[in-house]
């Protein structure tokens, strides 16, 4: 591994470093706590927080890692104080810089590490990180979560140079010998910022500090946004004056504190009176009783001038050296409050409101929703809850981009506010999805227009990068006090009727029902039978015959699961397949059905047909999984000895729809190790012609709905004999499935199709029927 690059200002960094008086320091709770989140948030079996010196990386705190410190050039962490962002080593096998490392190779064998700068005073000088013997991944919300971590350790850092501030304000306070009663007040303000209390408050309390310390001066603060200096604390000063200063635009010759905001430097003026910076306001001046000013910039730790603080006499006056070390004090002191309570804002907004869109995340909306309830409540209305997601918003992601779909969800973002009125609420879930709150609604009228101008506004193009896009949003809708009563509930509900809306057409709305509470609940009652199903043996396997069409043999046969319920009896796939996909419980299913399936096939080759196939139903989520992935099944069938070609892998278009270059190799190894791979339902999507070029194909499966009703003068006829033409000009066997008629066996026959599956042949056979079946045809 390569050491990493020095920055060009290291040694101001290390020397900035030195200030903080941290290093070789002994561990500290407040620090350790942090250590312990971040491992525990992240499911790490290390974390630290170090700080990188001039040769070495030094451990100010560590979980479960024995090392003090570490020879820099050798360090992750000192990667990462160079980087914008987190340093992400997902696999540090697969990373060409660190897969070397004596840490990845050697004890402790490190596979994972993200680890982000700690910046003080505008230098980075150590990092928080979190590694891990295990691979894993690390997503942007991951990101997001570890720069709140560091910001804590920066915080208490920041507190560490407070306390150095007190210190220095203390020993000064001792050399004036000031009075027990301004050391109490000096003490107050500290404790007011060290304790977070509001910043008026505490900007209120310096300038009465330094106004009852230094008789007959006046103080101002004035904060800086937008280019404009705003009042902050002035409490001394002329409601007529202050009132004039509000909003003044910064610049030089814009009196003393205009200047200073701008040039970022000390402005004094001794005499208000003839200085040309104050000529515009010598009346306001001497209305006011003002005849000096002297204003120094109130900086950020980053030099940023956040503001000013400034001492007026009522007579022209000049500035001793040791009263201008005075104000500058009090500007620092100033900073570090603003500081504070910019850093408690930050914090609260990223912990509260979505960092994409700026609208209240799932958090804040929550407290929203109680508030909205508790007004309901007293003023006896009602509130709506709409729950938004947008249509085919995965499509979008998939063939345009990231970058475009945010700024889809940023656009949708503000066309939702401009749909409600001021007093809603609009949140943003995560994903593509959101949460209308509609407060004290008094009739229905006005909910059914929100809805409709909100599908209007979402449904009209979005020009993004160049890109026209056409998307749609699907709303449910339930309402408090008829539907529920707590924010879960509501929540629920109108996540509930949302589906129902997808369920009618998408671009719609629904309104929660009781039939969608009893289908949730029986939904939840059937995820629950699914976890124990496999364990309590109530699945099993039926086999179907596929019937070689030219001399009626059986050889290939698919397997398909069936679920006998305890107390439900029989309960059909289509009933708790579609529940297993989104639960994930279909990977389970899966790989017991491939379990019993290599066990019956071997059983079968071996004693009544050598050349038995069968077909196997893949689930797309199988092959996506990273700890479970469906290419596990080639090394178990290396371990229960399955010939390669008695399983075949029936794949459908949904996958290679979504397929990546990922997919598309598993695909390959399938079909390198010798495992049959079959098209499911072909001739159903929107382009299997072009999935046949790009992914391995053995063999085609017509879906039934073209068999069932093709006769000799049909157009499904034309097509299903199409489908066998190309099929057979690129090499692959073609399955009809559905065949129940002579009619459709005999025109599939006439056609060149290989092969046949329906109730003509047999219905799906259970083991033993099966078994029966294959004895009978080897007898004859």
């Amino acid at each position: 591994m390569k050491a990493a690059p020095r920055p060009s200002n290291d040694k101001q960094r290390v020397n900035a470093l030195h200030q903080l008086n941290i290093l070789d320091t002994v561990a500290e709770e407040r620090f350790d706590r942090i250590t312990r989140l971040a491992a525990h948030s992240f499911d790490c079996h290390f974390a630290s927080i170090s700080f990188i010196d001039e040769e070495r990386q030094w451990y100010k705190s560590v979980v479960n890692f024995p090392a003090t410190d570490l020879d820099r050039n050798i360090s992750f962490c000192a990667h990462t104080i160079t980087q914008d962002k987190a340093l992400v080593i997902e696999d540090s096998h697969l990373s060409e810089c660190y897969k070397d490392h004596p840490y990845v190779v050697s004890s402790p064998f490190l596979r994972f590490y993200a680890g982000i700068k700690i910046t003080m005073n505008g230098y980075h000088v150590g990092s928080l990180c979190v590694f891990d013997t295990q691979p894993k991944s690390f997503e942007h919300s991951d990101k997001m979560i570890l720069q709140d971590l560091a910001n804590m350790v920066e915080s208490e850092l920041q507190k560490e140079q407070l306390t150095h501030a007190a210190q220095a304000l203390q020993q000064y306070q001792n050399k004036l010998d000031e009075t027990q009663k301004l050391t109490r007040v000096r003490n107050t303000i500290l404790e007011k910022i060290v304790h977070s209390v509001s910043l008026t408050s505490v900007l209120s309390e310096i300038v009465k500090a330094v106004e009852l310390e230094y008789l007959d001066q006046k103080c101002s603060i004035l904060l800086l946004k937008d280019k404009k200096l705003l009042c902050g604390a002035a409490p001394s000063l002329p409601s007529f004056y202050n009132d004039a200063i509000h909003g003044l635009d910064i610049g030089i010759g814009q009196g003393s504190c205009g200047t200073t905001a701008f040039t970022g430097v000390r402005t004094v003026v001794e005499d208000i009176s003839r200085h040309s910076y104050w000529a515009a306001w010598t009346e306001l001046a001497e209305k006011a009783e003002l005849g000096a000013c002297w204003s120094e910039p109130v900086k950020a730790s980053d030099g940023t001038v956040l503001g000013t603080f400034a001492i007026y006499h009522a007579h022209p006056a000049t500035p001793s050296t040791e009263e201008l070390e005075r104000i500058e004090q009090f500007a620092y002191i100033t900073s570090i409050a603003i500081e504070r309570q910019n850093t408690s804002d930050l914090i609260w907004r990223q912990a509260n409101f979505d960092e994409l869109t700026q609208l209240p995340n799932r958090n804040i909306m929550g407290e929203h929703l109680k508030q909205a309830l508790n007004v309901a409540k007293r003023n006896q209305t009602q509130v709506a809850v709409m729950f938004l997601d947008l249509d085919n918003f995965k499509d979008i992601n998939d063939t345009l981009g990231h970058s475009v779909g945010d700024d889809l969800l940023i656009d949708c973002a503000q066309r939702i506010k401009d749909c409600i009125r001021h007093k809603d609420i609009v949140a943003r879930l995560g994903g593509d999805e959101f949460v209308v709150i509609i407060n004290d609604i008094l009739d229905f009228s006005g909910l059914e227009k929100t809805a409709q101008k909100i599908l209007k506004a979402i449904s009209r193009p979005y020009h993004l990068q160049s890109e026209i896009v056409h998307t749609s949003a699907s709303i449910g809708i339930t309402i408090y006090p008829d539907d529920a009563e707590d924010v879960t509930s509501l929540l629920k509900n109108a996540d509930q009727a949302m589906y129902g809306a997808k369920a009618i057409g998408k671009n719609n709305y629904h309104y929660y029902t009781k039939s969608m509470r009893d289908a949730a609940l029986k939904r939840m009652t059937l995820i629950a039978d699914l976890r124990h199903a496999i364990d309590n043996d109530e699945f099993y396997i039926v086999y179907q015959p596929i019937i070689n069409l030219h001399d009626q043999s059986i050889t290939k046969a698919e397997a398909l699961i069936r679920w006998r319920h305890p107390t439900r009896g029989l309960v059909g796939p289509d009933d708790f397949i579609p529940v297993a996909e989104e639960t994930g419980l279909i990977i389970d299913i899966s790989d017991w059905v491939f379990e019993r399936v290599c066990r019956d096939v071997c059983l079968w080759r071996k004693t009544l047909c050598p050349t038995l196939q069968i077909s196997i139903n893949t689930s797309p989520t199988h092959y996506t999984d990273p700890e479970r992935c469906i290419t596990l099944w080639l090394e178990k069938m290396l371990i229960n000895r399955t010939p390669p070609q008695a399983v075949l892998l029936e794949i459908t278009e949904s996958l290679l729809m979504d397929a990546n270059k990922s997919i598309s190799t598993k695909l390959f190894q399938f079909r390198q190790a010798g495992v049959d791979i079959a098209l499911d339902d072909f001739g159903t999507g929107y382009s299997s012609i072009s999935y046949l070029k790009r992914y391995p194909t053995d063999f085609l499966k017509i879906d039934k709905s073209f068999v069932h009703s093709m006769t000799e003068v049909s157009n499904d006829k034309v097509l299903c004999e199409a489908i066998i033409v190309m099929a057979k000009k690129l090499g692959i066997k073609v399955v009809a499935e559905g065949i129940e008629t002579q009619e459709q066996y005999h025109i599939l026959q006439s056609m060149g199709c290989d092969y046949g599956q329906g109730y003509l042949f047999a219905k799906p056979l259970e083991h033993q029927a099966f078994n029966a079946l294959l004895e009978q045809q080897k007898a004859t």
